[in-house]
């Protein structure tokens, strides 16, 4: 026994040692380091990628568009101006004007806990909007996965979002449109080999991956959904980027890191036929030789159906806590703001009249009041 004691002593002290602070600042540069507020990263989603068990990220105030993967064991706090040095000086949401804002735009569930945690991940003084998913619009939550002082309002749920896994069509959501209900979706997996452009399509025109037809290459504005141009030839990941591989990984597809990729989009170079290729090691577009030799990832147009939506703001499952949150005006055909399957522990609630947060919630469930 002493010999196991002293192990997890030695374990959690490795684990404390290892422990970092990034911060984060739509001020800074996604490709700063994040390691001081001088220094700070714009890329929220790229910071969460490379984030481990025990780290912290501060969040400082502004708009942060897309959708957000919750990694285990993590501590994701908003509302920082961008100069504090500790926690207890930032402000909360229910208390502000100027808040850490977490924007879906209408394309993605904001955030996402993928899985159940052994470790808890811990996301505090957020605004959450503008998100939408088939199901939990707004944020879902998993067991050991936590909510607080946080405001989650005006998602939507019943429509797939960026990152969902469609079987009946084959693939992963890479776009949609909410108005025309419209989207693309890209394949789990790859042709396994590098063609020339010319020789991708005609493989592409006699596939039937997934018993569909009519699989394609995706052009270059398509691409770009994964990709951002950051100016000086530089380029950076974008949200799609990070939920599209979680998804590949999820659901057993492939994932598109280190590969490049053909698109449909050609022109001439010096005279040269050229098509424009994506880099999933760089983050970059570049023109290519049509005589070169790339990797084809398909893509098909959808119309993406609408479903039975279930918890327009709020998806939380067993093990999972909301504290101290606000959670309002969300839309779904069922439990519009809050859904709850199992065990879920609600407490600290900071809504006075309590008519929202506790509205639609079905047993069994744990109400802990202040």
């Amino acid at each position: 026994m002493r010999y196991l004691t002293l192990a997890i002593l030695l374990c959690a002290h490795v684990i404390q040692a290892s422990a970092r602070r990034i911060y984060v600042s739509t001020a800074g540069s996604p490709f700063a380091d994040g390691t001081s507020w001088q220094t700070a990263s714009s890329d929220l989603g790229a910071v969460l990628s490379r984030s481990s068990v025990g780290d912290s990220v501060w969040v400082a105030v502004g708009t942060y568009f897309g959708g957000f993967i919750m990694p285990e064991g993590v501590t994701v706090l908003g509302g920082f101006l961008g100069n504090e040095t500790d926690a207890s000086q930032r402000t909360l949401p229910l208390f502000s004007s100027e808040n850490s804002v977490l924007n879906g735009k209408n394309q993605y569930r904001v955030l996402e806990q993928p899985a159940d945690y052994q470790t808890s991940t811990v996301w505090d003084g957020f605004v959450i909007t503008a998100g939408i998913g088939s199901n939990g619009a707004g944020v879902m939550l998993r067991r050991n996965g936590i909510l607080r002082n946080s405001i989650v309002r005006e998602n939507e749920a019943g429509l797939p979002c960026v990152g969902e896994y469609l079987s009946e069509e084959g693939g992963v959501v890479l776009s949609v449109n909410a108005s025309t209900r419209k989207g693309v979706v890209m394949s789990l997996r790859d042709f396994g080999r590098h063609y020339q452009h010319s020789r991708g399509k005609e493989a592409l025109g006699a596939s039937n991956e997934s018993g569909k037809s009519d699989w394609r290459l995706p052009t270059n504005a398509e691409m770009l959904y994964l990709t951002a141009a950051q100016g000086d030839g530089l380029y950076a990941f974008t949200s799609t980027y990070y939920i599209i591989e979680k998804a590949f990984a999820a659901n057993g597809g492939e994932t598109l890191q280190d590969k490049h990729y053909w698109t449909s989009s050609t022109g001439t170079e010096g005279g040269n036929p050229i098509a424009y290729c994506f880099h999933a090691t760089t983050a970059q577009m570049s023109r290519m030789s049509v005589w070169g030799y790339q990797r084809i990832r398909p893509v098909r147009n959808v119309t993406l159906s609408a479903t039975d939506g279930i918890g327009g703001g709020v998806f939380a499952t067993e093990g999972s806590v909301l504290s101290g949150c606000l959670v309002a005006d969300n839309k779904a055909t069922e439990d519009d703001d809050i859904h709850m399957e199992g065990n879920v522990i609600i407490k600290d609630i900071d809504d006075a009249e309590r008519t929202h947060f506790l509205a639609h919630i079905p047993s069994p469930y744990y109400i802990l009041y202040k």
